[in-house]
């Protein structure tokens, strides 16, 4: 987990989720430049399958771009916390399915330009519903969705959230032959 990679440098805000530091950025001829670093807790992305031909895609209310977003479910770890232990908590409180086998894809840094955050993409089959557990400020609907549909959905622009363009091109492009 990079958060508090910076703890040196100067803390601009510290808020209830990240933190911004100031951080001086070498140049040539020994002159700096000041940039802003978020530094925020690492992340799970999850990629529910339903039997071989379905993904369980959710419709998430994102309030910081003032829409609902067409999403794959995710969700920020604990301090501390194996992204193995939170991938199977993150599906189940916003999709409400469990599942019986959970498998690392990848890893991926959504914004590196400024921010810290490092998500690790899993993939879940062999689902059985249990209902969802959502957080009071969470508004999720899971919708199972066609494969197809959710690669013509990133393709049309529909789905444009970069964490699920990226898991779900992942596993097209390397992994669905891998899949239990």
């Amino acid at each position: 987990m990079a958060y508090g990679l910076h703890d040196e440098k100067p803390l601009l805000h510290q808020g209830v989720r990240v933190a911004v530091r100031a951080v001086q950025l070498p140049r040539p001829q020994d002159t700096a430049e000041r940039r802003e670093v978020v530094e925020a807790a690492d992340a799970v992305v999850i990629l529910p399958l339903l039997d071989g031909d379905r993904v369980v895609l959710i419709k998430n209310r994102r309030y910081a771009v003032n829409q609902t977003l067409w999403e794959l479910p995710a969700g920020t770890l604990e301090p501390g916390e194996d992204p193995a232990a939170a991938a199977p908590r993150e599906l189940a409180e916003e999709t409400g399915y469990a599942a019986g086998w959970i498998e690392p894809m990848s890893h991926f840094f959504p914004a590196p330009g400024f921010c810290t955050e490092c998500l690790h993409a899993f993939c879940a089959t062999d689902l059985t519903h249990v209902g969802q557990n959502l957080d009071a400020t969470e508004d999720i609907q899971a919708v199972p969705t066609a494969w197809e549909d959710a690669l013509a959905m990133v393709r049309d622009g529909v789905i444009c959230d970069a964490k699920t363009i990226a898991t779900l091109l992942h596993h097209h492009t390397f992994g669905r032959d891998t899949t239990r």
